[in-house]
């Protein structure tokens, strides 16, 4: 199951409340690497400090290479015991992978255990100031326990002088206690990861808040001649963390904008279909006076329905644009787009498949903000029905549209009559406009009885849409007292369609910050932001300036096999389950049937207090120090619940599934830690919230 993977490796987790390592130690002759513990299959991995040397023999009388690269991780397989490895004097014998391929040994003061699985991201830096990483323990915790008046002055004085120090007009003292810092930029995961594995932490509270003090080194192994991102020190690090996004407002004269509309094509929508044609023409007339701004604006159209199996409704969803298109021809395209003529069964619809479509399907431009504008009047089939072919629902699907960098946008027509399915459609399509770097959904309701007003909302979200693109260098700059006094508007403002009167939903200020938030994530990766490398400090997990701001996601490093061996065990609960239900045998006696790993061992499963101790749960997994439902699971909490509760837990486990066979096939969410990687050991950073 493990192939040299980084997987293998163990982080100390902020999630992991203690308990001791059980060290074992193998022959070198054999060149088994050492686990992390003594029944687990999960091998030790290390990381090297700086100028760690690697030696021929336990002795350290040979020198084979001296100053490794920071942070190069290596298997162990030969761990020193007691008093030497706490003392940090002992040697740990190490090899390249996994596989037996031994390249020395490296004194214990050289390097760091790596515990656990986790790792941490930065979250969406809008809203938020970026994280600062302190040397000092202690420092970080005085500030903690600071009024808060007290600790704003002091956190604002520190971003002060460090962009007092990028800009050349005072150096940083001897004694600043601030080793390295977040760019002020979005940091593109993909095209630049850093790992942020955990090695210690401390949980205090902050503002009434439960928050934690992390020990956490910034680890860039994609290269081969690192330098240290200390402030202090690198002063090439300095500058280009400090640039901010308005200064660079500039490059927003070359972004381009993908709007997508997806549409419920049934037949109670036939009104509405045709005022987004409406809509459509307007905005190709108010476009057509300029080029430059016709052109970097493009769109597409997805239409949904609900089941193939129902007569007449002829697709479940539909692209209508292959490739997306300037407004001239999308306003023609828009022609094809009709409503069925035949009722559906029931008032839901097959919203989550026409969701995931757009975001995996449409022909998105290379480096342009993805919008997509979901417009429907009937909720989606909630996990677990027939007639939900994309398998997920509205939390997963959202963070798949993280993962894509897809913004939403929600415009939910609701009948008189329907009421109870409104406040069902309204949760979900609020969840799916939740987009990162804002507080408040994207999501509009309008009465369906009321054409107009439906109309207006569409012409002002598109308005601003166009407004934004045209004027974003102005109005980006604008947040930036210090960006160029040369930024002018590049086409007259014209005057802004408002929001229809008595329509709840976001203004237009807040339709700008979300799209001023989606031009953040284009501006960091069209600048290629380096984060911070080869540096360890000490942060906080929240905004030291905003207790209510996460500023830190934690993820979970995951190979393909591993997560190939996550989707087996869940497809052999859900099989469990379904029989349970079925036969009303107990759960473990139908997961024994369902599962190859059960029946060879079934006294193990049938012994087992719960699913975490049945020997089925895959060893890296087992390993997390994080509670989950699955974990917990045995035949007394099976038989607890209600038929509504168990389909839920199983609804959720296929959900599950289908968000790791679409990551599966994401490749642009695998990530090479090492240069010398094989594609089996790439890995992708999953959000925690997806584990089972």
């Amino acid at each position: 199951m493990f192939k040299r993977s980084i997987l293998s490796a163990t982080i100390a987790s902020m999630l992991f409340f203690g308990g001791s390592m059980i060290s074992v130690v193998q022959s070198a002759e054999v060149a088994i690497p050492v686990t992390i513990e003594k029944n687990s299959k999960v091998p030790l991995r290390v990381l090297t400090r700086p100028g760690a040397v690697l030696y021929a023999d336990a002795g350290a009388t040979k020198a084979i290479q001296s100053n490794i690269p920071t942070f190069t991780s290596y298997f162990v397989y030969t761990r020193p015991e007691g008093e030497a490895r706490a003392s940090g004097s002992g040697m740990y014998e190490v090899g390249s992978d996994d596989q037996g391929s031994v390249k020395g040994w490296i004194k214990g003061t050289d390097l760091f255990e790596w515990k656990q699985t986790m790792c941490l991201t930065f979250s969406h830096p809008d809203g938020r100031d970026p994280v600062l990483m302190f040397e000092d323990e202690d420092y970080l915790s005085a500030l903690v326990n600071m009024s808060e008046d007290k600790r704003d002055t002091a956190v604002t004085g520190y971003y002060e002088a460090i962009d007092q120090a990028a800009s050349g007009k005072k150096k940083l003292s001897g004694d600043f206690p601030i080793v390295s810092v977040e760019p002020k930029m979005s940091v593109d995961n993909a095209a630049n990861f850093t790992l942020l594995p955990i090695l210690d932490f401390r949980t205090v509270e902050f503002e009434g808040r439960e928050a934690r003090l992390l020990d956490i080194l910034a680890v860039s192994s994609t290269e081969k001649d690192r330098k240290s991102s200390d402030l202090r020190t690198n002063s090439e690090y300095l500058a280009s963390a400090t640039v901010s996004s308005e200064s660079q407002a500039d490059k927003l004269k070359q972004m381009n904008v993908d709007v997508v509309w997806l549409i419920d094509t049934t037949r109670s929508m036939g009104p509405y279909i045709r005022m987004v044609k409406e809509n459509m023409v307007e905005l190709s007339k108010n476009l057509a006076s300029d080029k430059s701004l016709k052109d970097r604006i493009a769109f597409g159209v997805w239409g949904y329905r609900d089941s193939a199996t129902i007569e007449g409704l002829e697709y479940v969803t539909k692209n209508f644009t292959p490739q997306l298109q300037n407004v001239d021809d999308f306003a023609a395209t828009m022609n094809q787009v009709k409503e069925t003529t035949v009722d559906s069964v029931i008032f839901d619809e097959d919203v989550f498949s026409g969701v995931s479509d757009a975001i995996e399907k449409t022909a998105w431009r290379d480096n342009s903000v993805r919008i997509v504008i979901l417009v429907g009047d009937a909720p989606g089939h909630e996990l677990g029905h027939e007639w939900n072919v994309s398998g997920m629902d509205q939390n997963t699907l959202r963070e798949r549209a993280n993962q894509n960098n897809v913004s939403f946008y929600a415009l939910h027509l609701t009948p008189a009559r329907t009421k109870k399915f409104n406040r069902k459609a309204a949760v979900q399509f609020k969840a799916l406009a939740a987009n990162p770097g804002m507080s408040e959904s994207m999501y509009w309701a309008s009465p369906a009885e009321d054409e107009a007003k439906f109309k207006g909302i569409a012409l002002f979200l598109i308005d601003q849409i166009k407004q934004y693109v045209a004027n974003a260098k102005t109005e980006f700059a604008g947040d930036d007292a210090a960006a160029p006094a040369t930024a002018v508007a590049e086409v007259p403002r014209q005057p802004a369609v408002a929001l229809p009167e008595g329509v709840t939903g976001p203004d237009a200020e807040a339709v700008r910050r979300s799209l001023h938030a989606a031009s953040v994530t284009w501006l960091g990766n069209e600048v290629n932001v380096v984060p911070p490398r080869d540096v360890e400090g000490w942060v906080l997990d929240k905004d030291l300036k905003d207790g209510t701001r996460q500023s830190l996601e934690v993820k979970l490093l995951i190979t393909k096999a591993q997560l190939d061996s996550i989707a087996s065990l869940l497809k052999s609960v859900l099989s469990a389950g379904e029989t349970s239900q079925v036969s009303g045998e107990d759960f473990f006696n139908s997961l024994q049937a369902a599962s190859a790993v059960a029946a060879r061992d079934p006294d193990k499963l049938s012994s087992a207090p719960n699913l975490a101790k049945s020997g089925l749960i895959p060893d890296f997994l087992s390993n997390l120090p994080y509670k989950s439902r699955l974990m917990e699971m045995n035949n007394e909490v099976w038989e607890s619940w209600g038929p509504d509760e168990q389909n839920a837990f199983l609804n959720n486990l296929e959900s599950k599934i289908k968000a790791y066979a679409a990551i599966h096939d994401d490749t642009s969410m695998w990530i090479a830690l090492n240069p010398e990687d094989e594609p089996d050991d790439y890995v992708a950073p999953v959000l925690l919230d997806l584990m089972p």
